[in-house]
């Protein structure tokens, strides 16, 4: 692919005329939609969707204004996604003729590689070449390359394994992404951490830390597999969280993650720069220096999400340099250094705190894949929705790391002597290395570098991201809204099922006004208003009208940079969340230079730096803690982790998936189609969340000696107790009933569905048409056409303190879910209560307050449709 400038269509071309002003829009369509599902294939290191929503925008902002998406597709790309954009393809001959013709001049491709491509366009088809040939007076054939350079063979052979990695059965997939994602940089620093201990025992106590981590992952699998939101591909870890624990729940696992990346960063740049200081003549602070250079060049140009075929590749590399060093290491094993054992109690020996915190630490570190269960859930759960694969795949990854940190601690500490891993400030490499000899010098190099890299790439990518998540600035984008044909939809930070949400609809213009409808959802009723104005608008306006905005920060000015009867091109000005559904149209002959003056285009850059340097401030503090610690002189790798998984990983990977497990079977939508007896048993949550709350306690009473590290544990002890309680306090373990309405393709098969406490629940079910009325009462009811259903009731029994979340969307395809038009009134006890479902993500939750609840569906007539 070659591309001479950034834009995919110029206005000479637009102006060409038909068929080639259509084929080149509609080209560009193509790679829009193209470029934005190769965006979302990608693993993203984040816990909310901000960073996905901002990622959306920009697509949506290029597009409105006929700029080329922020990535640019490949044929490769286009081919593979071929049946994601089908329905873009209208069935003319000649424009399909025409788009060929396009896709020719901008690419280079044989007749055999594209065999998608060629079934959408009907390129071997009749009319279709028959109409290139009057087009073009040559046959449609010439499109096609007789031979590829060698870039091209190499771009189109890495397209065909990547392809096939990812197609690989769901759980082998789920294992392999275990594996990937869970591969942790903490066993380069386990050695050294046992070494006062001995293999022989540390091998059963990593045993013992593998089989609880085992489970807990299980725990993860099962609430992630709960969730509709993981089976359709649009949710992240901390919305789960929100959605089961609530807030508050969402806020500690916040911190939580937050010292651990911070930590896990702090460790990287220690491993990595003694580590490359120990193979060159570079000095370790002066490498930190050149990582921290390197970040931040990553960090701008947005280069941290990785396609899953290239995390599974590095995998396998690190994987495979794990067991050649271990097989190296094996040849040089002593049997002194094997059986030696120095347990507190054994033989006189005096309890020691540090041996225990280094071991248990580290240990514990060894297991960070908690919070990645979610990156692996929208992979595999829309092609198992049982989740038995999500389940069983965790599973089986974990016991695998298990098994290779065991292979990894018999190898390094049978071979390498306790005395030379003890007060190793780096890895374990720099004495294997003088054991085993020179090879380890270049594997362990290439190890480090891909292993301790990519977990610096990670924990960079989550800092930065959850640094924007609490920065004030938020983009401010620019959109071509067409007339009644999509609606802006904006909300405060908080909690989503309290917090007000606009929805803005452009009506056209009106004696030189543009005319918008503005819909607000606020405290159970649905209000609609309508303004005008010719070029700037603010929200001030309303507030004498709804005086309960002011409880929220509902700032928002409107901008309208061009308006006609068709369209208008706006710009939203708010701190608020911004999501957009509906469709879009892309204005070719205008560019965004006409639309931005030079003092505009200069703010909005200057806010991109504010708010680029705002976020990277926690690798700053890194970079800077990692120079005070080298010029100290008390940099420790294994310290670092070892502190790191006490405080971190207590909370991540071993109270919260028991807390997410015990609310997710109350509250999830889907039943998986495997649940392990002893994640059921009460004894098994209580006695894993003592554990983990047992270990803060006892380093922060006994073993830590440092006052801060002592204050640090006993806070996370004492907030996640508290926070427990909180949780309980506020419904997080109440029982929830789902009214699920699922669209599985536009104009397609819908069902409803209904869950009570996790399972199926029958209920009384009305269906209306216009040729009368259907009862059912089922926990699932089909509707063969929704767009012949008026209205569907339900009489709900329920109990007091229970909740009832009400979820309307339309599955566009395999991976993408968008919300449903539909109003939703609610009936409990005395209270009534309507919602405009499009205005709040298809979603809402509310508590019920009787012992049986009344509700009802409504669906406007379609005015615009999901894009």
């Amino acid at each position: 692919m070659s591309l001479d400038d950034d834009e995919l269509i110029s206005r000479e071309e637009v102006l060409a005329g038909l068929p080639a002003k259509r084929a080149n829009t509609l080209l560009f369509l193509l790679e829009s939609r193209t470029a934005q599902i190769v965006a979302r294939s990608r693993m993203e290191f984040s816990l909310t969707d901000q960073a996905a929503s901002e990622r959306d925008f920009a697509f949506l902002e290029a597009f409105a204004l006929g700029n080329a998406p922020p990535l640019h597709p490949t044929i490769q790309h286009l081919e593979r996604y071929a049946e994601q954009w089908t329905t873009l393809v209208p069935e003319n001959p000649r424009l399909k003729a025409a788009i060929a013709h396009a896709l020719s001049q901008k690419y280079t491709f044989m007749y055999q590689a594209v065999p998608n491509i060629r079934a959408i366009l009907g390129l071997d088809q009749k009319a279709v070449q028959i109409a290139y040939l009057r087009l073009y007076r040559k046959q449609l054939l010439t499109i096609f390359a007789s031979e590829l350079s060698l870039v091209e063979q190499w771009r189109w052979m890495t397209a065909a394994i990547a392809q096939r990695l990812e197609s690989l059965p769901p759980f082998w997939l789920a294992s392999i992404l275990t594996v990937a994602l869970g591969l942790p940089q903490a066993f380069l620093a386990l050695p050294i951490a046992v070494a006062d201990v001995g293999p022989l025992a540390t091998i059963a106590f990593v045993v013992i830390i593998g089989i609880i981590n085992t489970l807990t992952m299980a725990c993860m699998a099962e609430a992630v597999g709960r969730s509709g939101d993981f089976r359709y591909g649009n949710s992240f870890i901390k919305q789960l969280v929100s959605n089961y624990l609530g807030n508050t729940g969402s806020f500690i696992l916040s911190i939580a993650v937050g010292i651990r990346v911070f930590l896990i960063a702090l460790a990287c740049y220690i491993g990595l720069s003694v580590t490359m200081a120990n193979f060159t003549q570079i000095p370790a602070a002066l490498w930190a220096v050149l990582l921290f250079g390197a970040g931040l060049y990553l960090v701008s140009r947005k280069s941290l999400n990785f396609t899953v075929a290239l995390m599974v590749l590095l995998a396998g590399i690190n994987v495979s340099l794990l067991l050649i060093l271990s097989m190296l290491s094996f040849r040089h094993i002593q049997l002194e250094n094997l059986l030696y054992v120095n347990l507190p109690f054994l033989d006189g020996q005096p309890f020691q705190p540090w041996m225990l915190q280094r071991i248990l630490g580290v240990s514990l570190m060894l297991y960070f894949g908690h919070v990645y269960v979610g990156e692996c859930g929208k992979l595999i759960l829309p092609r198992d929705p049982s989740a038995v694969s999500l389940i069983w795949g965790s599973v089986a990854g974990t016991a695998f790391l298990t098994l290779l940190f065991c292979i990894w601690v018999l190898a390094v500490n049978g071979a390498v002597s306790p005395d030379l891993l003890t007060g190793q400030s780096g890895t374990a490499l720099e004495p294997l290395a003088v054991q085993v000899g020179a090879i380890v010098t270049v594997l362990g190099a290439v190890l480090v570098t891909l292993l301790l890299g990519m977990a610096w790439l990670r924990s960079s990518s989550l800092l930065v991201n959850l640094a924007r998540e609490w920065l004030p600035t938020r983009p401010q984008p620019i959109l071509r809204l067409p007339r009644q044909q999509g609606i802006l939809i904006l909300h405060p930070y908080g909690d989503r099922n309290c917090v007000p949400h606009i929805g803005i609809t452009y009506l056209g213009v009106e004696e030189a006004k543009s005319k918008f409808r503005l819909d607000i959802q606020l405290t159970g009723n649905v209000h609609h208003v309508e303004i005008a104005f010719a070029e700037r608008w603010n929200i001030k306006e309303l507030l004498h009208q709804f005086p309960d905005l002011r409880k929220w920060d509902t700032r928002l000015t409107l901008e309208v940079r061009s308006a006609n009867d068709d369209n208008a091109c706006i710009q939203a000005i708010s701190p608020m969340l911004l999501v957009y559904e509906g469709g879009l149209k892309a204005d070719f002959s205008n560019r965004t230079s006409e639309h931005q003056s030079q003092t505009q285009r200069f703010w909005k850059t200057l806010l991109k730096q504010r708010r680029f340097l705002l976020s990277i401030s926690p690798l700053l503090l890194v970079f800077l803690l990692t120079e005070w610690l080298f010029l100290a002189g008390t940099q420790s790798f294994t310290s670092v982790l070892a502190f790191a998984g006490v405080l971190g990983n207590s909370l991540v990977g071993g109270i919260f998936p028991v807390l997410l497990l015990v609310s997710s079977r109350r509250k999830g939508e889907l039943v998986p189609g495997v649940v392990f007896k002893i994640l059921n048993h009460p004894l098994f949550s209580v006695g894993v969340y003592s554990l983990f709350l047992a270990i803060l306690l006892v380093h922060g009473l006994f073993i830590w000696e440092n006052s801060v590290a002592r204050i640090s544990a006993l806070s996370i002890a004492a907030l996640s107790l508290g926070a427990t309680l909180v949780m309980n306090y506020f419904g997080a373990f109440t029982s929830r009933v789902v009214v699920e309405l699922r669209e599985q393709h536009q104009g397609g098969r819908s069902v409803f569905t209904i869950t009570a406490g996790g399972q199926p629940k029958i209920a009384d079910v009305l269906l209306g048409y216009a040729e009368g009325e259907q009862h059912h009462q089922a926990a699932t009811v089909e509707i063969p056409s929704l767009s012949s259903l008026k209205y569907a009731t339900f009489r709900l029994p329920t109990k007091r303190k229970q909740e009832l979340r009400v979820w309307a969307h339309r599955s566009n395809s395999q991976i993408d879910s968008k919300s449903l038009p539909a109003f939703v009134e609610v009936q409990s006890g005395n209270k009534n209560m309507q919602f405009d479902l499009m205005l709040s993500s298809g979603r809402v939750l509310l508590p019920l307050i009787s012992d049986g609840c009344w509700l009802k569906f409504t669906f406007p007539e379609p005015s615009f449709s999901g894009r």
